[in-house]
């Protein structure tokens, strides 16, 4: 049997799919969602709205949402000549997904008076979930469809080797995520199939910067217990030796390591800060700022469960 400290740690899908839509939305729209792709002019560019979305959004805490974003592109045709694409990549099934997109769909259409296309990237385990549309029914009349674009990654498992060798870089992503959640109950398969994708970055002949970019997502979909993470790295190491070429230096790599803690815990802040906001809407969380800016994962989990019961922001902190 395998021990707990043998198990893979937790993968960080969140912070990964972010950086990787952040930096090539353009190929993730022509490897997803190709016939959508051509209808908009990328040689205008493309505008990223997510602080508009987060200020529409009440309810950022309820789904296992790795990604939601809100992108401002140019239409080809002219006529309409922007078009806004809410795009979500969601981790878990959820109850109310399809209504949630819906309610996006209308308070984003209501803000800003522009045609929207609602993408989803289904990257959950259960492959008979697939919802596509948002019905509302009364007296068993059916009074509003809503659809939206869904892809769903596990259809991609059968094409998993073809998927490393197209250019775009979302194979490679694709084949990270579903390898992830294939091998989270064995770390040796893991380190073995992470070593595999990591050499197909090498083989590639990729520009520094997408090898960069693309390590950063295996890495971060794909941790290792830090035994295996130390055989990793020795075996990088080794590779580069090979290749004579080093895309990622050991510092690098601490670095990058080093950021996806940064940013786990920045999140944590985050949402801590808006958690406490919510239930102590008139209470100066500001007075607890330097409390909270030094705490580390132990005492944020420790003081959201004191948040529980507390009916003051004194009692939280345990003043």
């Amino acid at each position: 049997l395998m021990t707990l400290n043998a198990v893979n740690p937790p993968s960080h899908f969140d912070e990964a799919w972010k950086e990787i839509l952040d930096a090539y939305f353009q190929e993730f729209m022509e490897f997803f969602y190709p016939k959508l792709a051509e209808n908009i002019d990328w040689s205008i560019g493309y505008q990223f709205m997510d602080k508009e979305l987060q200020a529409l959004s009440t309810d950022s805490a309820i789904g296992k949402r790795f990604v939601d974003k809100l992108v401002k592109i140019h239409s080809k045709a002219g006529q309409p000549s922007f078009v806004l694409l809410h795009t979500e990549v969601q981790g878990a099934q959820e109850e109310v997904f399809a209504q949630r997109l819906y309610t996006y769909h209308y308070r984003l259409r209501d803000r800003y008076q522009l045609p929207i296309l609602t993408l989803a990237i289904l990257a959950d385990d259960n492959k008979n979930w697939r919802p596509d549309c948002y019905q509302d029914t009364l007296w068993n009349e059916n009074i509003l469809t809503f659809r939206f674009f869904i892809n769903k990654l596990l259809d991609y498992e059968e094409k998993k080797e073809t998927l490393l060798e197209i250019s775009n870089p979302f194979g490679i992503v694709v084949a990270a995520h579903l390898t992830s959640l294939k091998t989270q109950p064995d770390p040796q398969m893991r380190l073995k199939q992470k070593l595999k994708l990591t050499r197909c970055l090498y083989e590639k002949g990729l520009a520094r910067k997408k090898v960069s970019k693309l390590y950063y997502f295996i890495d971060a979909v794909m941790a290792l217990p830090e035994d295996l993470e130390l055989q990793y790295n020795d075996s990088i190491h080794a590779l580069e030796q090979e290749s004579k070429v080093a895309y990622i230096t050991t510092a690098e790599r601490i670095g990058i390591k080093k950021g996806l803690e940064e940013g786990r815990k920045e999140n944590g802040l985050k949402t801590f800060r808006a958690l406490l906001q919510k239930k102590f809407p008139d209470s100066p969380l500001d007075l607890y700022e330097s409390e909270i800016a030094a705490a580390d994962e132990d005492m944020l989990r420790e003081w959201s469960v004191s948040m529980m019961d507390a009916s003051s922001l004194r009692n939280v902190f345990g003043h």
